[in-house]
């Protein structure tokens, strides 16, 4: 038997629930085997009870209730497998191994929804897919991650395209917009990912799987990295302008609902992603003229180019600080790790263009307030990170702080040729050995010191 349209709602409520902090409430529902195969049935019913051919443009009015919360309730059981799906992970781990199955089939059955267009949240199963295949850090995984970004990205403009702009599926198109805000974020963090995994784990990852090639790969490596950081650049920037415009015409809301997904701050982490891919790409630029690429978009040279890619970075940077309310028209501050995202972000700016200043001013806190990165902006905002906040360390300088891979760093240090204390990106990076993410491995400070001082 089907689920009802209140099961199905009590259901995605229920999902939705658990992933707040404290855990899951008692008595919330389980996304397990048992859940997944209903809903299969349910898909399969309603390919078998419902669909003719040829296919109407509208579904039977059964299905115009049915339709929209079955994709709810795949994308919130996908998103809650999505999660327990560990970095890193291979067939070897139980858990996640079967969190991944869990995930490819809601996607699946997503997929074999009839009028799909009219459960767009179901797209958000392939973006999970996505994400759980780039969560392996291979390259297998990161190529899969992007056959599914294709996927969801090419069902998008068919969805929208057979719903068409009358009044009657106003509501499904809001719908789907709201999904390739999330589609969006998480393909430039699939682009974001594959960089910063390649780049700081190159030492003990990739280094050894080529031996005397390393050159050879590291230049195969770059330019395959910076084609997927401008690509996650370009819908990065559609994202932010999806989200501003989800925001200037339909407003955001304060509750997920059946009806609407984006809350105030959805903003922000497509924004925080975009600036991380546009800095990945700048801080590459140097790389790919080393290895005889000519700029993109016609740019005269990649000076031209980083300066253009510097320019895009103020948009979504502006995007990022800008002031949020909650319901009660009190500020919605930056969570933590925003805040921290804020401040990498802030960092490598400071390190690789000199004295660069901000579009706004970003206030972090009491003791630190960012707008003309210097060198003293630079000292004070490691300073920040490697300080305690709740028994632990703040956090780590992301990728600027942690590549081992000698290409990107040599990189780096060719964006930003000024004297100064920041100039000198390896002897930042020998003063800071804290703000590596890898800085607990063993042996990871002496592998990355030799690092350094071979590129001397």
């Amino acid at each position: 038997m089907t689920l009802t349209p209140e099961q199905l709602r009590e259901l995605c409520r229920g999902i939705r629930n658990r992933g707040k902090k404290g855990g899951p409430p008692p008595g919330s529902p389980e996304v397990d085997d048992g859940l997944v195969r209903q809903i299969e049935s349910d898909v399969d019913e309603y390919r078998a009870r419902y669909y003719l051919e040829p296919r109407p443009q509208l579904p039977p009015e059964p299905l115009r209730e049915l339709l929209p919360l079955m994709g709810w309730l795949i994308y919130e059981a996908s998103l809650d497998r999505l999660w327990v799906v560990k970095p890193g992970w291979t067939e070897e781990d139980a858990g996640s191994a079967a969190a991944a199955s869990l995930v490819e089939r809601l996607a699946d059955a997503g997929r074999a929804l009839v009028w799909p267009e009219f459960a767009p949240r179901a797209l958000g199963a392939t973006r999970a897919q996505a994400l759980v295949e780039s969560k392996r850090d291979t390259e297998e995984g990161y190529d899969r991650a992007w056959h599914y970004h294709r996927e969801a990205e090419k069902k998008y403009r068919v969805y929208l395209d057979t719903l068409g702009h009358l009044d009657d599926r106003a509501d499904f198109v809001v719908a789907l917009d709201e999904v390739l805000l999330q589609l969006g974020l998480a393909e430039t963090g699939t682009a974001c990912r594959t960089a910063e995994r390649v780049v700081g784990r190159w030492d003990d990852e990739f280094e050894p799987l080529y031996g005397d090639r390393s050159k050879r790969e590291q230049d195969r490596w770059v330019q395959r990295m910076f084609a997927q950081l401008i690509q996650g650049v370009e819908t990065g920037e559609t994202a932010v302008a999806n989200a501003k415009r989800i925001q200037e015409v339909h407003r955001f809301v304060y509750q997920v609902t059946e009806a609407r997904l984006t809350l105030p701050v959805g903003l922000r982490n497509p924004a925080i992603m975009t600036c991380r891919a546009l800095l990945l790409a700048y801080s590459l630029c140097p790389a790919m003229e080393r290895s005889g690429r000519m700029p993109p978009d016609g740019a005269q040279s990649w000076s031209s180019y980083q300066k253009a890619l510097l320019e895009r970075f103020n948009e979504p940077f502006t995007a990022l600080c800008a002031p949020v309310q909650k319901e009660d028209e009190t500020d919605w501050p930056l969570s933590d790790d925003h805040r921290r995202s804020l401040v990498q972000l802030c960092l490598h700016l400071g390190l690789v263009t000199p004295r660069h200043v901000l579009p706004c001013e970003a206030v972090i806190d009491g003791s630190l307030t960012l707008k003309v990165l210097d060198d003293d902006v630079v000292e004070a905002i490691s300073v920040w990170l490697t300080a305690e906040a709740g028994g632990k360390q703040r956090g780590d300088a992301n990728t600027i702080g942690t590549a081992s891979m000698p290409a990107f760093i040599a990189s780096v240090e060719a964006c930003r040729q000024d004297s100064g204390r920041a100039s000198d990106y390896r002897l930042w990076r020998l003063r800071y050995p804290d703000l590596d993410r890898y800085a607990e491995q063993k042996n990871r400070a002496i592998r990355i010191a030799r690092i350094l001082r071979s590129l001397e």
